[in-house]
């Protein structure tokens, strides 16, 4: 799988992602599973189970990290939300044993480049350069 292809399911999962106006971000229980390479259906089963007397291995992993079983529950309906979306990414690179996916790794690979691009640009203050055509409009006004 390529950056082109990892491109091409971001465009036709377009429908079912949102961001607000805090700059959170949530996408679709079938999004996510786009993004991870697997059935939609694992993914609301786990977070079905999170309910339940015995919690799937990935529900289990997203409460650890400070989701709450009803949390998990409400995503099937809601979406789930970007720092959920990045564990389960991370679930299905490693740690989903026979269930790990080639397209997790790779989508988790890339997202975290640019993760990582972005904190290290926010953290040193930088800035995307202007477009000399912006820079000459700018003049010019």
């Amino acid at each position: 799988m390529s950056q082109i292809q990892i491109a091409e399911i971001l465009e036709q999962i377009s429908q079912e992602i949102e961001v607000d106006a805090n700059g959170q971000a949530k996408a679709s229980v079938r999004a996510t599973a786009r993004l991870a390479g697997v059935d939609d259906e694992s993914i609301r089963k786990a977070l079905k189970s999170s309910a339940d007397l015995a919690p799937s291995k990935l529900a289990k992993e997203l409460m650890q990290q400070g989701f709450s079983a009803a949390d998990l529950s409400q995503w099937r309906t809601d979406g789930i939300p970007d720092t959920a979306i990045a564990i389960i990414l991370e679930y299905y690179a490693s740690e989903a044993g026979r269930y790990c996916t080639k397209q997790a790794r790779l989508v988790c690979r890339s997202f975290n480049t640019i993760g990582i691009r972005a904190w290290i640009q926010d953290k040193l203050g930088w800035t995307k350069p202007a477009n000399p055509s912006e820079t000459a409009m700018t003049q010019i006004q």
